[in-house]
């Protein structure tokens, strides 16, 4: 099966996650994602995001936010982020996180919330000496599936 990529890029602020979690659920829908995937990739999507920008604010940076999807033996999306930070956790599908308490950082919250969101989730180091990448996939449903429309 061919992949497809499709990406973008934006600045760090908030204004831009709606924007993300709405081209998020557009390029599920026409890649063939089933109905309640894409409402979980639309929210995943906004907390990855979520997560980016704050990230690039503790660290006072700029830099753009880069959100990948890429359509092929599943539907993938990649939220990296430019951030250098040591606290940046390594996290395979099925890892646990610890529970959420009052002294969770913004950036736990959202981890969490990720985590309960999508069965094949990653969390690891950006390229090269900065950032972090959120790594996150669904299967595609059949063509011959009856929800295929």
């Amino acid at each position: 099966m061919n992949t497809v990529e499709i990406s973008f890029s934006f600045t760090p602020a908030a204004a831009y996650v709606r924007a993300a979690r709405l081209v998020a659920a557009d390029v599920a829908s026409q890649s063939g994602v089933d109905a309640m995937s894409r409402d979980e990739i639309q929210q995943a999507t906004g907390e990855a995001c979520t997560r980016a920008i704050l990230r690039h604010r503790q660290a006072h940076l700029k830099d753009l936010v880069h959100v990948g999807f890429s359509i092929g033996d599943h539907f993938m999306v990649k939220v990296t982020d430019n951030a250098q930070d040591s606290r940046t956790p390594v996290l395979q599908p099925g890892d646990h996180l610890p529970p959420a308490t009052e002294d969770s950082s913004s950036e736990d919250l959202t981890l969490v919330v990720l985590s309960n969101l999508v069965a094949d989730f990653r969390v690891t180091p950006g390229d090269g000496e900065r950032g972090s990448t959120v790594l996150m996939r669904w299967p595609l449903r059949a063509k011959d599936s009856p929800d295929a429309e």
